[in-house]
């Protein structure tokens, strides 16, 4: 039984170049990409993404997820495997949201330029390359955000 889960490729990895490489290394370790898209984002998007931070953190995120996205592409992708724990492994294989953190052989590990603390004391959100589900209500709820009624073929 084939199991799911969602990233999406931030403008960082798209202006330098990584999506084959990404896509590829989630490919090696035997995972499937079953729907791609490409959008330029719209601040609404983003601000349904990261409701919850947004939340949690308040209007000075919200200002940094403005900066970061706006005008700005993305590529959100499910992937696919049989393997109940994928969400897990997706992280795993992505590496720590902090790039100066994440192991070598990750994502963000072996691709990653930025630091949280620099970030942090440039105001400005990290650029930490994709963004991976942490849960399978997260999967279920970023999926029907990003490919509406397309999404449903990847909630049964």
């Amino acid at each position: 039984m084939k199991h799911y889960s969602f990233v999406f490729f931030k403008p960082d990895a798209l202006e330098r170049n990584l999506i084959e490489n990404m896509v590829g290394r989630f490919r090696e370790e035997g995972l499937a990409i079953e729907f791609v898209g490409y959008q330029t984002v719209t601040e609404e998007l983003m601000f349904a993404h990261y409701c919850e931070v947004i939340e949690t953190l308040g209007d000075g995120f919200r200002e940094k997820v403005r900066k970061a996205f706006r005008g700005k592409s993305v590529i959100p992708l499910i992937l696919s495997a049989e393997d109940e724990h994928i969400i897990e492994r997706v992280r795993k294989i992505v590496g720590a949201t902090d790039p100066a953190a994440a192991e070598q052989g990750t994502l963000r590990g072996d691709y990653g330029r930025d630091r949280l603390e620099t970030a942090m004391a440039e105001n400005r959100m990290v650029n930490n390359l994709i963004h991976a589900s942490d849960s399978r209500e997260a999967f279920i709820r970023e999926v029907r955000l990003w490919f509406g009624n397309k999404a449903e073929a990847f909630l049964v």
